[in-house]
């Protein structure tokens, strides 16, 4: 047996099967993967792993055989699982609590009772999860110290299982103690430059007279690190004191601050970047060899990074050289930042269509976005070619220039239907320079150009008569300014994202009664709250609005495409088609109004993280018109977000509610390609 075991180890394993379980979940995390050596350490290490992953799964007594198939040069193994029925956790007991609620102890507990619903998102399944429930008593225990009774004590609960149903119930056994307010607190530390004592005691969340609580506590140590951490002292230690008086039940904190010795930085070492050059990645790290070290500039580097949307994961980890130096490992995950497509498709706006594009984010590594594509379907014909370098020269100025042709024709189109035109066509381009001046924010200013003509007007339309179809020309001057602290590009968990556009623009037209000129100022917001750390779920909860106001000269008009239109998610009102929620002239013909806005709620859930894609169920809600907001309409709905090969696809199903079907048509279904979520 000896030498057949020796034997084996010689070999490579070529195959690995799980049965009994999803073998997709536990064969990354088992330690063993095809093209290892064969080790009976390595298989015996690997069914430790899946027997605590099955118990943190709920399934208690659980079973794992492995076996192993000679296939001469090679080997092959498979894991048999048995795992039983899951233990389902009905009741939670606290035995020992007077002065704290069971409901008040047991709220940040792993493992939860069984809800109804206990599927959906926020809700508890009630599975058991045993690995966890030593955790829960220092959960239950952290509590009391932050309600302060610091004599409390929490034995580590006990499981009853039902072995006929699988039913749980857990039972916490608690001694509570007093309750302690704070009779002082101190800090001490040497002098700093920049750092006043006195005003850093004001900012301590700890206050004399207070109820003690051990998570000011902790934040205090967490705001006095980061104070000195933002000065150099990346080693710096804050160390906490306590005087206890029983008698009195007062606690006495003090504060030690050692800040140890100013920190500087040697190396920025870039790993895990195969396509993205060096250069790239550390223009978005905000510290360089020779500076002082910043904790909350290493933190806005991160932001920073993921932002740019080159990379699916960023981590920055320092790395002690010396007492006063340290080297930065920025190792990255790339991200498929290019795409590249032809052939047909089917817009719910446009029908059939047929595409050619090229978009590539991060061009040859450099992180110039470039662009080109071709769209041909029964309603539009267009012609694109765009430019974007974020860091000109590696500086902090941006240059972005674009030029487009669209052809359009509405007459098959019932889309359109209320359109007092067939086709217009459309050509021009931009070119706008910007640049970045904090980690957050960022302004451009720039010039475009658009020439319009339009063709096959109703002549009954009265705005025909008004000259408002008349062809005309556009220059503009356009500038932006905009505040982004969210943490990622594509799916941002927190953050606030906000831009606000402006436009003055010049109108050349034949037609007397049309302005000369007119400004247009667009608001962006989007804020974004995810939930894991407090639910333990990947929830993210958005709120988002866009507003647009446009002013032009007393008694004219400007033309019916620089109007403002909602409808759909590109207009802010899903449920509608795409720019049919309008003023309408004659109550037939949509002439777009001068101020709109709209409002979207969002909750996203996960639905598959290695897909990348979510769920996500939304409210919107806009308003338009010309003078006042005097059209309303609103929508509920969910959509599929898969950041596929090919780019972000969003599939949308909304429901409009209480629909004003004179200015605007209703859409169950829609999707589109390439937005951000």
């Amino acid at each position: 047996m000896l030498l057949g075991v020796t034997l084996l180890a010689a070999k490579t394993i070529d195959s690995i099967e799980v049965k009994g379980f999803d073998g997709d979940k536990l064969k990354p995390i088992i330690g063993i993967k095809v093209g290892d050596k064969y080790s009976t350490a390595k298989v015996a290490k690997a069914k430790k792993i899946i027997r605590i992953a099955l118990k943190s799964a709920g399934y208690q007594k659980a079973a794992v055989q492995s076996r192993v198939s000679d296939k001469g040069a090679a080997v092959g193994l498979v894991f048999d699982i048995k795992k039983g029925n899951k233990v389902t956790i009905k009741k939670i007991k606290v035995l020992g609590n007077k002065k704290v609620s069971a409901e008040e102890l047991t709220s940040k507990i792993v493992n939860k009772e069984a809800e109804f619903m206990g599927w959906f998102p926020g809700r508890s399944s009630g599975t058991a999860n045993i690995t966890q429930l030593k955790y829960d008593a220092m959960r239950v225990q952290d509590a009391y110290f932050s309600r302060g009774y610091i004599d409390a004590k929490v034995a580590t609960p006990t499981l009853t299982v039902d072995p006929a149903t699988s039913d749980a119930t857990v039972t916490f056994r608690v001694k509570e103690g007093r309750q302690y307010k704070v009779s002082s607190v101190g800090l001490s530390m040497g002098k700093v430059s920049g750092l006043d004592a006195k005003t850093l005691r004001a900012e301590l969340q700890l206050k004399k007279g207070e109820i003690f609580d051990v998570s000011k506590l902790r934040k205090d140590i967490k705001t006095l690190s980061e104070k000195l951490a933002n000065l150099g002292y990346a080693y710096v230690k804050v160390v906490p004191g306590f005087r206890k008086n029983a008698r009195r039940r007062t606690m006495a904190v003090r504060y030690k601050v050692i800040q140890g010795k100013r920190v500087t930085i040697g190396n920025v070492i870039v790993k895990g970047n195969k396509k993205t050059k060096d250069n790239v990645v550390r223009r978005y790290v905000d510290l360089a060899p020779g500076d002082l070290y910043n904790y909350t500039a290493l933190k806005e580097s991160k932001k920073m990074l993921s932002r740019t949307g080159y990379f699916d994961k960023v981590v920055i980890k320092p790395k002690k050289v010396s007492s006063k130096k340290m080297d930065l490992e920025v190792d990255v995950k790339e991200a498929k930042t290019g795409s590249f497509t032809i052939g047909g498709g089917y817009g719910s706006a446009d029908g059939w269509m047929v595409d050619g594009s090229v978009k590539e984010r991060n061009f040859l590594g450099t992180g110039i976005e470039v662009g080109a594509s071709i769209d041909y379907s029964k309603v539009t014909q267009s012609y694109s070619l765009s430019f974007r370098d974020p860091r000109l020269f590696d500086s902090k100025y941006s240059l972005s220039a674009a030029i487009f042709k669209k052809e359009s024709d509405y007459a098959e189109s019932d889309t359109y239907d209320k359109l007092a035109y067939k086709k217009k066509d459309e050509f021009g381009g931009y070119l706008s320079l910007g640049r970045q001046f904090t980690h957050s924010i960022y302004a451009s200013i720039g010039y475009s150009y658009k020439d319009v003509e339009y063709n096959e007007v109703n002549r009954s339309a009265p705005g025909y008569a008004r000259g408002e179809y008349s062809d005309y020309t556009k220059s503009s001057i356009i500038a932006s300014l905009v505040y982004d602290s969210t943490d990622d590009y594509y799916t941002p968990r927190e953050g606030l994202y906000a831009k606000m556009g402006f436009e003055y623009a010049n109108l050349d037209s034949s037609e007397a009664d049309m302005a000369d000129s007119f400004t247009r100022l667009n608001v962006r917001l989007a804020t974004y709250y995810g939930l894991r750390d407090q639910i333990d779920y990947d929830l993210i909860l958005r709120a988002k609005f866009r507003g647009s106001y446009i002013n032009r000269d007393d008694g004219k008009f400007i033309p019916i495409a620089e109007r403002l239109y909602l409808g759909g998610a590109s207009r802010g009102v899903r449920g509608f088609k795409s720019g049919t929620i309008s003023p309408v002239d004659a109550g037939e013909f949509r002439i777009g109004g001068y101020r709109s806005y709209a409002m979207n709620l969002e909750a996203s859930i996960p639905l598959s993280e290695a897909s990348k894609m979510r769920l996500t169920f939304f409210a919107d809600y806009g308003q338009i018109g010309v003078d006042s907001f005097d059209i309303t309409q609103k929508s509920v709905g969910a959509q599929v977000e898969w950041r596929s090969p090919f780019g972000p696809i969003n599939l949308i199903f909304a429901k409009a509610i209480d629909p004003d079907e004179i200015h605007g048509d209703t859409a169950t279904f829609e999707f589109n390609i390439g937005g951000k979520f």
